[in-house]
């Protein structure tokens, strides 16, 4: 047999198998529940913790923030839907308006911006790994809270 054979056999194995992990991963992301259009379905979920998170929930026509943790789940505030929707689509679109989606989100029921203190706003554009183990800015984090406990008072 020669190599330009086992050559083109080897590359068609290829093909195949990068073929079937495609359609494996194509039927992965279908939802489990089927319709889309159910009573009830998560609309965001943010890692606060390894062992926390909050969770923006759709019910009917309102929607919940979660905040999830090992003790359970307690409801933080119940907004319009439309409002979180459109703060959703928005980020989905522009992918730098975390601000506005998290001034929706703390907005009260009938829509008003939160009490001063309560929504904290952030400077500047949130860079994409904001919040990670891999961000410059979570370890000066660190450094600088390491530092305040060691200080000698």
């Amino acid at each position: 047999m020669n190599t330009v054979a086992v050559i083109g056999r080897m590359l068609l194995a290829l093909v195949f198998v990068l073929g079937v992990m495609w359609l494996l991963a194509r039927w992965a992301r279908k939802p489990l529940g089927g319709k889309a259009d159910r009573v009830m379905a998560v609309l965001a979920r943010q890692q606060l913790s390894r062992t926390s998170s909050v969770a923006v929930l759709r019910v009917m026509d309102r929607a919940l923030v979660l905040g999830v943790t090992e003790q359970g789940v307690q409801l933080l505030t119940e907004t319009e839907l439309s409002a979180v929707e459109d703060a959703l689509a928005t980020e989905a679109t522009t992918g730098r308006s975390r601000v506005r989606a998290r001034a929706a989100i703390t907005a009260g029921p009938d829509g008003d911006a939160p009490p001063e203190g309560q929504l904290r706003p952030v400077a500047g554009r949130a860079a994409a790994l904001d919040g990670s183990v891999l961000s410059p800015k979570t370890w000066r984090q660190l450094v600088n809270a390491a530092r305040e406990l060691t200080v000698r008072r």
